[in-house]
C-alpha cells in the first residue's frame, strides 16, 4: 500500500538522527548494569550492604569502610553476545565475542588498632565497568509484493522531500544515487520500490561496540564496626560506536530499474563525565548491615561524528553503479544523567553463608542534553525524553555459602523497563542469572563468575507507525575471573 506516513515525526526522526542525540543515547549512557569483581558479579551485583569488594566503590562506596588490608584486584572477562531477530515471518541470529577488563582495583587501609571509635580508614582507586555496547543484530525478510502493509526505506525519503525536509544526509544521498528521482509532471519525487508494490528483500545488519567505565578515587572509613561512610569521585569514559547497514535488493525481479540499494549509517561516539557517590552502611547488630547510597547526576561532555553513504546498481548494463556520501557531521553536547539512589540489606549468618538485596531507583525520564549553543539547544530532544523515559525500579539479590577455602554464590537481578507504558518497549525488562565460586587464602584469592542477562524489546527500521516492526531476543553471556592479593 502507498504508506501516509506522520510528516511532522518524520521529520524529527531525521533530525535527532542527524545529531543522534535522543531518548535511545540519553537511556543508553545513564544505564549501567554492574560489572566489577567475581564476587559481585557472581552475587548478582548485590553488593550496596555489603563491603570488601572493590564493586563497592562504584555501587556503595561505604563498603570500603569494611577492609583491613591492603589488596590488589584484576578481573579478566570474556563476553559473548548472541541476538536473535524476527522480521516480516524470517528469524536470524548474530554475535559477537569480546575480551575486556570488568575490574582493576587497589585498596589500602589505614587502621588505628582500636575496636571504639574510628577503627580505620580505607583509600581506593581503580577502574570498574558499567555498561557494555557490544553487539551484532542482523534482520532480513522480503516484503509482500502489492501487499497492503508493504513498505520501503526509500517511503522515509520520498515523504520527507515532498514535504520539503531535505536533509543533506538523507534525501540528498537517495537522490544523487538516483534511487529518488523527481517527477517534473507531478511536481513529486517517487521511487522504483513504491511504484513497483514492493516485493524487494530487506537486510539490515546493526554493528555496535563500546563501553563505559568508571574510574573510581574512593575513600571508605569504619567506625567502632558498625557504622561505615564513604565516598567516590568517579570519571566515567565512555566510547560508542554504531554501524548500519540497510540494504534492499529486487531478487524477484519485480522492479524494472532498480536493482538494489545500499544505505549506511556510521556513529562514532566519546565522552567523559564526573559524579561524586555517597554511602553508608549500618551493622546494628552482627546478624544484619543496612546500607543506603546516593549517586549524584553524571555530567558528560560527548562528541560524535556522523556520516551516511549510499550506493545504487541497476537493471539496465548501461547504466553505471552509484555512489554518494554525506559530509562529516561533528557536533558536541553535554548530557546529565538523573541521579541514583540505592537502598539495601544483607544478613550474614555467621560465617556460614550470606544473603544480600538491593534496590536501585533511577528516573531516566530526568536526564537532560545541552548543547550550549545558540542555534541548536536540544530542548525538543529534552521534552521527548521526559514524555518516553520514565522511573525504573531494579532490584538485585545474590548469596554466599562459605565452605572452609571454597565459597559457592548465586545471584539475579531484575532491571525495570524505563520506558512509559504508552511506548512499545514498556516491557523492556534486564533479567539476569549468576553463578559462580571462589577460593580463599591468607594472602591469595580466587573468584570464578558466570552471567547471563537476557532481553527482548521492539525495533522498527524506519519509522515507529511502520508495522514491519522487528522483535530482538539479546542474550549476553560472560565469564569473568577474579586474581586478587592481599598485603
Amino acid at each position: 500500500m502507498k504508506k501516509i506516513y506522520i510528516i511532522s515525526l518524520a521529520s524529527f526522526l531525521l533530525l535527532v538522527n542527524i545529531q543522534a542525540q535522543n531518548e535511545a543515547d540519553a537511556l543508553r549512557y545513564s544505564q549501567n548494569f554492574y560489572g566489577g569483581t567475581a564476587r559481585a558479579i557472581s552475587m548478582g551485583g548485590a553488593f550496596g550492604a555489603l563491603g570488601g569488594d572493590f564493586t563497592n566503590a562504584s555501587l556503595n562506596p561505604a563498603g570500603l569502610g569494611v577492609y583491613r588490608s591492603t589488596e590488589l584486584t584484576f578481573t579478566p572477562t570474556v563476553i559473548f553476545d548472541n541476538t536473535s531477530t524476527k522480521y516480516l515471518g524470517n528469524t536470524r541470529g548474530d554475535n559477537k565475542y569480546q575480551f575486556t577488563v570488568n575490574n582493576l582495583g587497589f585498596v589500602h587501609s589505614n587502621l588505628t588498632g582500636k575496636d571504639e571509635g574510628w577503627v580505620g580508614v580505607t583509600f581506593g582507586i581503580g577502574y570498574n565497568q558499567l555498561n557494555n555496547y557490544n553487539r551484532n543484530t542482523m534482520m532480513s525478510g522480503i516484503q509482500v509484493s502489492g501487499g497492503n502493509e508493504s513498505s520501503t526505506y526509500l517511503d522515509n525519503f520520498t515523504n520527507n522531500a515532498n514535504a520539503d525536509n531535505w536533509s543533506d544526509f538523507y534525501e540528498e544521498l537517495a537522490w544523487a544515487t538516483d534511487v529518488m528521482p523527481w517527477d517534473s509532471v507531478t511536481g513529486e519525487y517517487w521511487n522504483d520500490i513504491n511504484e513497483a508494490d514492493y516485493g524487494q528483500n530487506q537486510k539490515r545488519r546493526i554493528q555496535e561496540s563500546g563501553s563505559l567505565g568508571e574510574y573510581a578515587f574512593s575513600i571508605g572509613a569504619n567506625y567502632g564496626n558498625r557504622l561505615y561512610i564513604g565516598g567516590t569521585f568517579g570519571i566515567h569514559r565512555l566510547r560508542y560506536s554504531s554501524f548500519t547497514d540497510h540494504v534492499e535488493e529486487d531478487d524477484a525481479g519485480v522492479i524494472d530499474y532498480l536493482n538494489s540499494f545500499t544505505f549506511r549509517e556510521s556513529l562514532e561516539t566519546r565522552g567523559t563525565g564526573y559524579t561524586f557517590k555517597a554511602g553508608i552502611i549500618f551493622r546494628p547488630i552482627s546478624l544484619i548491615r543496612i546500607g543506603a547510597a546516593f549517586h549524584l547526576p553524571t555530567f558528560y561532555k560527548i562528541k560524535e561524528d556522523f556520516y551516511t553513504d549510499m550506493s545504487s546498481t541497476f537493471d539496465d548494463a548501461n547504466v553505471s553503479d552509484r555512489f554518494e556520501r554525506s559530509p562529516l557531521n561533528y557536533f558536541e553536547y553535554w548530557l546529565r544523567t538523573p541521579y541514583k539512589a540505592i537502598g539495601s540489606v544483607a544478613f550474614q549468618l555467621g560465617r556460614v553463608a550470606i544473603i544480600s538485596a538491593d534496590y536501585e531507583y533511577m528516573d531516566y525520564g530526568n536526564a537532560t542534553f545541552d548543547s550550549r549553543a545558540t542555534d541548536y539547544d536540544l530542548l525538543d530532544q529534552n521534552d521527548r525524553i521526559k514524555a518516553i523515559l520514565k522511573a525504573a525500579h531494579n532490584i538485585r539479590a545474590g548469596a554466599e555459602l562459605h565452605l572452609g577455602p571454597m565459597y559457592l554464590r548465586g545471584g539475579a537481578s531484575f532491571y525495570d523497563s524505563p520506558y512509559r507504558s504508552t511506548e512499545i518497549n514498556n516491557e523492556n525488562w534486564n533479567i539476569t542469572v549468576n553463578g559462580g565460586l571462589g577460593f580463599r587464602s591468607k594472602n591469595v584469592f580466587f573468584d570464578l563468575a558466570y552471567s547471563m542477562r537476557v532481553q527482548e524489546y521492539n525495533y522498527y527500521l524506519y519509522i515507529p507507525e511502520d508495522v514491519n516492526g522487528a522483535t530482538i531476543e539479546q542474550t549476553r553471556q560472560q565469564v569473568a575471573a577474579t586474581l586478587g592479593f592481599r598485603f
